[in-house]
């Protein structure tokens, strides 16, 4: 059984915007992709084989939160078992929910781990998305020789935009247009003269502005035309988020008698350090207090966090929380995920255990320290550089 298929594989192209990433990482023929492809089958291989048929299963899936979850899943297996550990899938315990493995040192049981993604999108969201990738490949199919395109984006579609009609008007308007006069704007910083094409769709406004090619680039086939989006603002809520998702997985296990890691990755938009602490021992706010002297102000996290809440310390079962930044194939040489302990664990989970970077409470001192551990791409071996070139 293999994670891809053994087929022929000639196209180069890059992935588009409707395609799923599991179909592309399965039939592009990029010399990078097709390390990647290795790189997860051997990971494959070693991931207990009672579990390799659903894990499988997600990982083909359409549903990009399916595909996302089980390469992360693959991801934290290959990643501790490289550190050293053995480990066992969905173990029993004495609840009816099993976590994602055990983890044994030289035969004794040492802690679980359980996985799980934050950060994902709405299913409105996700079917917004799904419309507005149908349109972008629309729009990069078109021929467009001159010019590549500049988006502001405003909204979302609330039904499947007519591609045939927006490819046209794009066409007839790119058509009427002239390339050096219109770099002869941009070069005397003529920005109010430069035309722009306003569409909108049931909730979605699309402005289109032309940006010139180069003269080496002009008539040039297979360049596609989308060169810059600019899609509206919105609020970032990020602590919520990877919160809701721990405590999600906190609800499911009670006292399992070993320390319970709970691995997160974070795909949203931004994930800081402050967003993590926000998350885990409550977000930070200011207290202001009128007294005889006047305003006084002070500092004070609000008891919202996984750890602390209004009666003090909460799922304490949970040792602590892995934290990983937008992880994906492509940024595995990179990105290290982070072990934040948890100061108020029923079972502590020794430092010493693993060589990962690591943030270790202070409670007396009521601070925090970092300290630094071996990346994650050395771990597993990824080479450098990462992806691979293409040529």
């Amino acid at each position: 059984m293999q994670l891809f298929d053994e087929r022929s594989r000639t196209k180069t192209g890059p992935k588009t915007d409707s395609e799923p990433t599991f179909d592309y990482y399965n039939r592009s023929a990029r010399p990078a992709v097709r390390t990647l492809r290795e790189t997860l089958e051997r990971w494959f291989e070693r991931y207990p084989s009672e579990e390799r048929k659903n894990l499988r299963e997600r990982f083909r899936s359409l549903k990009e939160a399916n595909h996302l979850g089980a390469f992360f899943e693959l991801y934290v297996h290959e990643l501790f078992a490289c550190i050293g550990f053995e480990l066992a899938a969905h173990p029993p315990t004495q609840t009816t929910s099993h976590p994602d493995f055990l983890a044994r040192s030289s035969g004794e049981a040492k802690f679980y781990i359980e996985a799980t993604i934050s950060g994902l999108p709405s299913e409105t969201e996700q079917g917004e998305k799904a419309r507005m990738g149908v349109v972008y490949d629309a729009i990069n199919s078109i021929e467009s020789p001159n010019f590549f395109l500049q988006l502001d984006i405003a909204g979302a579609p609330n039904t499947p935009p007519p591609t045939k009609e927006l490819r046209r008007d794009l066409t007839q308007w790119l058509a009427s247009l002239s390339p050096d006069h219109i770099a002869q704007l941009y070069l005397e910083n003529r920005q109010s003269e430069i035309p722009r094409l306003n569409w909108t769709h049931d909730g979605w406004n699309l402005l289109f502005k032309p940006r010139p090619k180069s003269p080496q680039l002009r008539g040039r086939p297979g360049v596609r035309p989308i060169g810059i989006r600019m899609p509206e603002g919105g609020w970032l809520n990020t602590g919520f988020e990877i919160r809701q998702s721990i405590e999600a997985k906190c609800k499911k296990y009670g006292e399992l008698g070993l320390p319970l890691i709970v691995a997160v990755n974070y795909i949203g938009f931004h994930c800081g350090d402050a967003d993590v602490m926000d998350a885990l021992y409550g977000q930070e706010s200011v207290v202001v207090t009128l007294g005889d002297g006047g305003y006084t102000e002070r500092n004070q996290r609000k008891p919202n966090g996984v750890w602390r809440g209004k009666a003090g310390p909460r799922n304490t079962p949970v040792s602590g929380v892995l934290i990983a930044n937008q992880l994906n194939p492509w940024g595995m040489a990179s990105e290290t995920p982070e072990l934040f302990h948890n100061p108020w664990a029923s079972r502590p989970l020794s430092p010493s255990l693993l060589c990962l970077p690591q943030c270790i409470a202070d409670l007396d001192a009521g601070s925090v320290r970092h300290e630094a551990g071996q990346q994650a791409g050395e771990l597993l071996g990824i080479p450098t550089p990462w992806p691979i070139p293409d040529e």
